[in-house]
């Protein structure tokens, strides 16, 4: 039986319709099913994606939407991985390493585009020069601009 949350989300669905991509690798099905809940939702709904080529599956669909590829220096990055998960600096840059190169080879491959490109993205922003206080802000006013425009934002991080 399927839950509120599991019908609210969504999430019913893409394991009801997973079906259809059978015979394609797992990842491959996943990464059609998610698409195809996220063009659905978009069609209903502001929200907020974070990966999954969302910034190219809605500009495949003609869906209007606002791309966001957050940044910052290595340095700075894996200083906030050590500070979020409570590593070391070796841990964490090793794994900031290990993230950065599987976000990079899925973004590929299933775009066919380089991640992190400023071309792919309508607002690119360097947080370290910013901080996350300002980059919110900065995102708020871009949203705030066209206030009777639906908002569908993808971002990677």
């Amino acid at each position: 039986m399927m839950g509120k949350f599991e019908k609210d989300t969504g999430t019913g669905r893409f394991f009801k319709d997973f079906k259809k991509y059978h015979g394609l690798p797992v990842q491959d099905a996943i990464f059609f099913n998610q698409s195809d809940l996220i063009c659905d939702m978009a069609k209903h709904e502001d929200f907020i994606v974070m990966g999954r080529c969302a910034d190219v599956v809605l500009t495949n669909h003609h869906i209007p939407h606002i791309s966001i590829f957050i940044t910052a220096s290595f340095d700075q990055s894996v200083r906030r991985m050590m500070e979020i998960n409570s590593l070391n600096y070796k841990q964490a840059e090793h794994l900031l390493k290990k993230l950065d190169k599987r976000h990079e080879r899925y973004y590929h491959a299933y775009t066919g585009k380089k991640w992190g490109d400023a071309v792919n993205y309508d607002l690119c922003i360097d947080s370290a020069s910013y901080g996350i206080k300002e980059s919110v802000e900065l995102i708020e006013r871009m949203i705030n601009k066209y206030p009777n425009r639906q908002y569908v934002m993808t971002s990677t991080l």
